[in-house]
């Protein structure tokens, strides 16, 4: 904010998109139904809030901390597969899956309780969060696909802050940290996710515009993709809701 008020541009921050520091005003409605689904009752009257409190207090903070290694299971989830496992196994929804909307409602009023909260991912010590980094990390500069593009082709120099199709991407550092965004009105084909994309849901909305084979949400190279992309939003504060495309267009170069 400081840097903004001060006249940079987003070239002069790391090529940061300045409209993340806006708020979604149109993302509340899908908090508000996100926060219906965490309070809505299975046959035996329980419900997400059961086990995490009345208004999530057992969740505020954990987001930052996610994708994290779930040792019952024996692997690295991300959030709307914790989601999933636990919809299914606690509250018997075995509809709640990655890429449904009660999951992505969900995802996004769970993020929204760790607004302001720093990203904080353990890359650094040895075991499955570090390997699925480096794994990630591999597939973020691999080149695929019939464009024969990695991700890091349009989100590394010398592409970065150009202009490709009427947008211009900024560098990896830190933007995992608005995910779950808002994304009003851009849908993939199919969707009936209220316009929320998560990190998955944008790293494949990405490999359809690259021409790449799109991976499954939730799978262990598109949760290695993300492992990397929040790691390397270590630091960064979170900003839930925010929304794609708004208004705020001060950080354009005139």
């Amino acid at each position: 904010k400081r840097s903004k008020a001060d006249g940079k541009m987003s070239r002069d921050m790391n090529y940061k998109d300045f409209r993340w520091l806006a708020k979604s005003l149109d993302a509340e409605l899908v908090i508000d139904e996100g926060r219906e689904v965490f309070h809505r009752k299975n046959d035996k009257g329980q419900s997400c809030a059961s086990c995490h409190g009345e208004n999530g207090e057992k969740l505020k903070g954990t987001y930052a901390k996610l994708p994290s290694f779930n040792k019952r299971i024996g692997r690295v989830v991300v959030a709307p597969t914790q989601i999933g496992i636990c919809a299914e196994e606690r509250l018997g929804q075995p509809n709640w899956k990655e890429n449904t909307r009660a999951n992505s409602v969900l995802d996004m009023y769970i993020a929204s309780l760790s607004d302001g909260k720093k990203v904080d991912i353990d890359v650094i010590s040895s075991g499955p969060l570090k390997d699925a980094y480096e794994k990630g990390k591999d597939l973020f500069f691999k080149r695929t696909g019939q464009f024969h593009f990695a991700c890091a082709s349009c989100h590394t120099p010398p592409t970065v802050n150009s202009y490709l199709r009427g947008q211009r991407p900024s560098t990896f550092f830190g933007d995992a940290a608005h995910y779950p965004i808002y994304h009003f009105p851009f849908t993939l084909p199919g969707d009936d996710l209220a316009h929320v994309f998560t990190l998955q849901h944008q790293i494949k909305s990405c490999q359809m515009l690259s021409r790449m084979q799109q991976g499954k949400e939730g799978s262990s190279s598109m949760t290695a993709i993300e492992v990397f992309l929040k790691a390397s939003a270590n630091g960064f504060p979170m900003s839930i809701p925010t929304q794609e495309y708004n208004l705020d267009n001060d950080y354009l170069e005139r």
